[in-house]
Protein backbone atom coordinates (compact mmCIF):
# COMPACT_ATOMS: atom_id res chain seq x y z
CA UNK A 1 0.00 0.00 0.00
CA UNK A 2 1.32 3.64 -0.73
CA UNK A 3 1.76 5.95 1.46
CA UNK A 4 -0.95 8.52 -0.42
CA UNK A 5 -3.43 5.14 0.17
CA UNK A 6 -2.19 5.12 4.06
CA UNK A 7 -3.21 8.63 4.75
CA UNK A 8 -6.30 8.79 2.72
CA UNK A 9 -7.28 5.65 4.54
CA UNK A 10 -6.62 7.44 8.07
CA UNK A 11 -7.89 10.51 7.43
CA UNK A 12 -11.13 8.71 6.26
CA UNK A 13 -11.46 7.16 9.37
CA UNK A 14 -11.61 10.10 11.27
CA UNK A 15 -13.31 12.51 9.00
CA UNK A 16 -16.27 12.26 7.01
CA UNK A 17 -14.97 13.33 4.13
CA UNK A 18 -12.99 12.53 0.94
CA UNK A 19 -9.24 13.93 0.10
CA UNK A 20 -6.96 14.21 -2.55
CA UNK A 21 -3.71 14.05 -2.11
CA UNK A 22 -0.98 14.66 -4.44
CA UNK A 23 2.88 14.42 -4.19
CA UNK A 24 5.22 17.57 -4.82
CA UNK A 25 9.03 17.06 -5.97
CA UNK A 26 11.54 18.72 -4.18
CA UNK A 27 13.49 21.66 -5.94
CA UNK A 28 17.02 19.86 -6.61
CA UNK A 29 18.70 22.88 -5.74
CA UNK A 30 16.88 22.86 -2.40
CA UNK A 31 17.75 19.48 -2.17
CA UNK A 32 21.46 19.78 -3.10
CA UNK A 33 21.80 22.55 -0.38
CA UNK A 34 20.71 19.85 2.28
CA UNK A 35 22.81 17.67 0.96
CA UNK A 36 25.68 20.08 1.11
CA UNK A 37 24.81 21.27 4.48
CA UNK A 38 25.12 17.40 5.87
CA UNK A 39 28.15 16.91 4.06
CA UNK A 40 29.81 19.77 5.53
CA UNK A 41 29.35 19.24 9.42
CA UNK A 42 29.80 15.22 8.94
CA UNK A 43 33.27 16.41 7.61
CA UNK A 44 33.64 19.08 10.29
CA UNK A 45 32.53 16.33 12.82
CA UNK A 46 35.17 13.99 11.17
CA UNK A 47 37.98 16.67 11.60
CA UNK A 48 36.86 17.66 15.18
CA UNK A 49 37.24 14.03 15.82
CA UNK A 50 40.86 13.56 14.74
CA UNK A 51 41.98 16.41 16.50
CA UNK A 52 40.33 15.30 19.82
CA UNK A 53 42.23 11.74 18.88
CA UNK A 54 45.21 13.14 18.26
CA UNK A 55 45.13 15.48 21.38
CA UNK A 56 43.77 12.86 24.03
CA UNK A 57 45.00 9.48 22.78
CA UNK A 58 47.79 10.37 21.04
CA UNK A 59 46.46 8.26 17.75
CA UNK A 60 47.25 9.81 14.32
CA UNK A 61 44.00 9.26 12.43
CA UNK A 62 45.20 11.07 9.05
CA UNK A 63 46.88 8.25 7.15
CA UNK A 64 43.77 6.34 7.62
CA UNK A 65 41.23 9.20 6.66
CA UNK A 66 43.21 10.87 4.31
CA UNK A 67 42.16 8.21 1.47
CA UNK A 68 38.05 8.63 2.25
CA UNK A 69 38.94 12.80 1.93
CA UNK A 70 40.78 12.12 -1.38
CA UNK A 71 38.04 10.44 -2.68
CA UNK A 72 35.41 13.19 -0.91
CA UNK A 73 37.65 15.92 -2.34
CA UNK A 74 37.28 14.47 -5.73
CA UNK A 75 33.51 13.80 -5.77
CA UNK A 76 33.40 17.72 -4.63
CA UNK A 77 35.74 18.27 -7.88
CA UNK A 78 33.52 16.85 -10.03
CA UNK A 79 30.64 19.04 -9.08
CA UNK A 80 32.05 22.58 -8.06
CA UNK A 81 34.88 25.05 -9.59
CA UNK A 82 38.11 26.25 -8.21
CA UNK A 83 36.85 28.96 -6.28
CA UNK A 84 34.15 26.91 -4.87
CA UNK A 85 36.36 24.28 -3.95
CA UNK A 86 39.18 26.65 -2.67
CA UNK A 87 36.36 28.04 -0.03
CA UNK A 88 34.84 24.85 0.85
CA UNK A 89 38.43 24.18 1.95
CA UNK A 90 39.03 26.81 4.00
CA UNK A 91 35.85 26.54 5.73
CA UNK A 92 36.69 22.82 6.68
CA UNK A 93 40.53 23.33 7.21
CA UNK A 94 41.66 26.47 7.68
CA UNK A 95 39.24 28.93 9.57
CA UNK A 96 39.07 28.20 13.21
CA UNK A 97 35.94 29.72 14.85
CA UNK A 98 37.06 31.78 18.06
CA UNK A 99 36.31 34.99 20.24
CA UNK A 100 38.62 37.17 17.45
CA UNK A 101 36.91 36.14 14.36
CA UNK A 102 33.35 37.47 13.69
CA UNK A 103 32.18 34.79 11.51
CA UNK A 104 32.95 37.00 8.16
CA UNK A 105 35.19 36.82 5.29
CA UNK A 106 35.63 39.29 2.23
CA UNK A 107 34.99 37.43 -1.28
CA UNK A 108 35.99 39.67 -4.14
CA UNK A 109 33.69 38.97 -7.55
CA UNK A 110 34.41 41.13 -10.73
CA UNK A 111 36.46 43.13 -9.07
CA UNK A 112 33.90 44.29 -5.82
CA UNK A 113 34.38 43.19 -2.89
CA UNK A 114 31.77 42.21 -0.18
CA UNK A 115 31.73 40.82 3.53
CA UNK A 116 29.65 38.06 3.59
CA UNK A 117 28.74 35.40 6.81
CA UNK A 118 31.03 32.46 6.42
CA UNK A 119 30.43 30.85 9.88
CA UNK A 120 27.54 28.15 9.14
CA UNK A 121 27.41 25.48 6.38
CA UNK A 122 24.58 26.99 5.24
CA UNK A 123 26.57 30.24 5.01
CA UNK A 124 28.79 28.28 2.94
CA UNK A 125 26.50 27.31 0.60
CA UNK A 126 25.08 30.80 -0.18
CA UNK A 127 28.61 32.11 -0.72
CA UNK A 128 29.67 29.20 -3.35
CA UNK A 129 26.29 30.06 -5.03
CA UNK A 130 27.77 33.14 -6.09
CA UNK A 131 30.61 31.45 -7.94
CA UNK A 132 28.70 29.36 -10.30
Amino acid sequence: MSYKNKIRRILNEQYDFRVRISSKEIDRSVMQKQLFIGVLDQLKKIEDRKDFMLSEIGMDMTTYEDQFFSVIEDLMKIHFNKEQLALIQMYLYQLVPDKEWDGNITIQKNKKEEVVAFKSPDDVWNVIMKFE
